[in-house]
This record gives C-alpha cells, structure tokens and sequence, in this order.
C-alpha cells in the first residue's frame, strides 16, 4: 500500500483496484479506429438495404418521409456495425489505474518474450533501449531483469504527461528503496512525448508494446511502425493484446516490416531481415488466411499482494513479432511452435503447431510409435514452447488407426 501513498498520495487503494479493472476490460475490447472509407462503403450499402425496405413497405410514401425513415434506418445500422472510437483520457487517476491493473501482466509478457531473446541469441547484450509508448517503462525493467546489465541508454516515448510522471515516480522510487540501482542508468533515461527529431541514432532494442491500437488510423500506424524499424539496430519487439483487434495490428506491422525488408530482384540495398519469434518462417500467418482465429500467447502470473491483501492467480493473452535484421543463422534450428495448448490422451498427444514451412498442422504422436524421449517432450511441450525436432508421423486418421 505504501507505494501508492508514495506516488499518489490521497488516493484511496481499493476503488483504484475496482477501477483499474474496468479499465482491464476497456482496454482488451479496443477496437481499430474506423477509416473514412469504412464510413462510406459500408453507408452505400446500408441505404440500399434501406431503399429496398421502403420499397416493399408501401410504394405510397412520400419522398420527405421516405427519407426521414432511410436516414433513421441508416444511422441505427451504422452505430451497431461499426465500433465507436476515440482516444483514452488519461488522468492522474487513470494512471494510477493502470499501474496497479495492467503493468503486472504487461510486465510478465514482456519478460517472457525478451527471455526467448536471451535464450536463442546469447551473444546478444542491449546496451541501448528505444520504448514507443512506453507507459510507465515496464519495457526497462523487463529488459534490466532479463540481461541484469545496466542500459547506456533508455529513450521512452510517451505523448502522456502523466504517465511520463509516473514512471519516473516509480524509478526515483526504485532508485531510494534498492541500493543495486545503477545511478548510471537512471542518468541515461529520457522520458519524451514524441519521437526524436534524429533519425541516425538507432537502438539495439526496438519495443513498442501495447501501443499500435491507440494510434488514432492506418496511417499513423504504418508511420509508426516504419520509424520504429528505422531506429532498430537489432531487435523490434511489437506486442498487442491477444484478442482479435490486438492480432490484426501485430500481422499489419509484421506484413509491413517483410515488405519494407524482403529484396525482389533489384531491390539489392534493402536491409535483410527475418523473424525471430514467434513465427517460424517469414510467410503469411496461417492463422489469418484459413481460420481467422488470432494468433495469441498466454502468459500466467501472481497479482502483488498489497492491491487485495492476497496474491491471485491470472493469466493474459497477447500476441506479438519480433524481428531481427541480419540474415537468419544458417546453424539456428527452425523449430515448430506450439500455437494451441496441447492435448493429453490415453497414450497420445494432439499438438497444434505453426511450421517452418508457413502452416498449421494438427500432429499426433503415439507413445508406441515414437521414441521415448519425443514422447516425454511433446508431452511437456506447452502453449507457445518451441517443439526442439521434427515429427516424423504426422497427423493421422483415428478411424485407420482403429
């Protein structure tokens, strides 16, 4: 409790707990903003619909009230098909929300996907940070307790003051409480609202996380996503909410990022770069071409005890892509991925996984048809584990086995 009072002092720790998880749930259903050729292809085809409806309702209608029907008619059917948008008020007090709601969770997807980074590129050691609406910096803390490195340099970019605020409450906080601290590092951190006006300084870690949905159209996000790809000197890390919206504008920047990086014939002075996580190839998502189910990760975790009194166990789905320029290692495995939560059976194990070679498969492994060690490690491989080897019996057909 003591941390809030800090912070904020005045503030009362059980509403802001209510409220905060109001703020949960607004912020899992966002939606994209609707374009303007949203508004109108979907206008024509309503007053269509509308005209016809009059048509057959009686062909004695004057044109006035005819009109004031359509116009009713229209406006009602656009208010439930497309969703209304508009940018969040961020107070104080919304902060204070979303530090003691979102930051947990935001903070564990993060810290799992910069150790799938550690662990298949140990080489790799960030000494600089570039966070796109970075909040209140999850992104640097995730990325301090994953390497345990002090960062030269952390450049956070958020357009709200108040967040702003926040995060330099919390690390002035950190700072007074914990002596292993770097004081180095809290000198090489920069809070901003907007982008800086250099576009040579690059960063070897590249993050915006839970950010693309606020951006307010199409535009902005691709502008968004190609200045990010232009300040990356080795890794981009883009994650969104794992709910249908969240997964669209993960594949958007991922489709745009390949398309700015794959070289055609005489495309010989572009950049050469791959995805490193989670896909396991660089083609369309099969997900978003054969079943339109997002492409989404959990993660679990504890809640802090002082918010209720006692520590809860959640979990939270998010999808992401992380890029790496280079050409991918020839000696680095492309292993599959499990993209579903494996299904244990009497002597048998259903894996949903994401292949090198750009599909889903559904592939079963019989304990008496594969070596003991396959069958163990299938049988521990869990939602969005790499599986480390190939099936050789793929999917099978129950009724020929029976």
């Amino acid at each position: 409790m003591g941390v809030i009072w800090y912070i904020f002092p005045g503030h009362k720790p059980l509403p802001l707990v209510k409220e905060g998880k109001k703020l949960c749930r607004q912020l899992w259903g966002r939606h994209f903003p609707p374009e303007k050729q949203d508004y109108v292809q979907k206008l024509e085809v309503e007053k269509l619909k509308a005209e016809t409806a009059i048509n057959e309702l009686d062909s004695n209608i004057d044109d006035k009230l005819a009109s004031e029907i359509e116009e009713k008619i229209v406006t009602k059917q656009l208010q439930d098909i497309i969703h209304p948008w508009h940018p969040l008020n961020v107070t104080p007090e919304t902060c204070l929300q979303y530090f003691i709601s979102r930051t947990p969770a935001e903070y564990c997807v993060l810290h799992k996907i910069l150790s799938e980074i550690q662990q298949t590129d140990p080489e790799f050691v960030p000494l600089t940070l570039f966070d796109f609406g970075s909040g209140i910096a999850s992104g640097y803390w995730a990325v301090r307790e994953v390497w345990k490195k002090p960062l030269k340099e952390v450049y956070n970019v958020d357009t709200n003051l108040n967040m702003n605020k926040l995060a330099q409450n919390i690390l002035h906080l950190a700072k007074h409480y914990d002596e292993n601290t770097q004081t180095t590092a809290e000198k090489g951190i920069f809070f901003r609202q907007f982008f800086p006006f250099s576009h040579e300084r690059t960063y070897d870690i590249v993050l915006s996380a839970f950010t693309l949905l606020e951006l307010p159209s199409f535009k902005e996000r691709v502008e968004a996503v190609a200045h990010l790809w232009s300040k990356t000197e080795n890794y981009l890390v883009i994650v969104e909410d794992g709910s249908n919206a969240g997964y669209k504008a993960v594949m958007e920047a991922r489709n745009l990022v390949i398309h700015l990086e794959t070289p055609g014939e005489n495309d010989t002075d572009k950049t050469e770069a791959y995805v490193a996580s989670p896909c396991p190839h660089e083609f369309v998502c099969p997900r978003f071409t054969k079943d339109n189910t997002p492409c989404n990760f959990e993660v679990n975790y504890l809640t802090p005890q002082f918010l209720e009194g006692k520590q809860v166990r959640q979990n939270h789905r998010y999808s992401y892509v992380v890029f790496k320029k280079g050409q991918r290692p020839a000696d680095r495995p492309q292993w599959s991925r499990c993209v579903r939560e494996s299904l244990l059976r009497n002597k048998h194990i259903h894996l949903h996984l994401c292949t090198p070679d750009g599909n889903i498969e559904n592939s079963i492994l019989f304990k008496q048809n594969n070596c003991r060690n396959a069958y163990r490690c299938a049988k521990y491989t869990s939602w969005g584990d790499l599986l480390p080897g190939k099936i050789k019996d793929h999917v099978k057909d129950e009724n020929k086995k029976s």
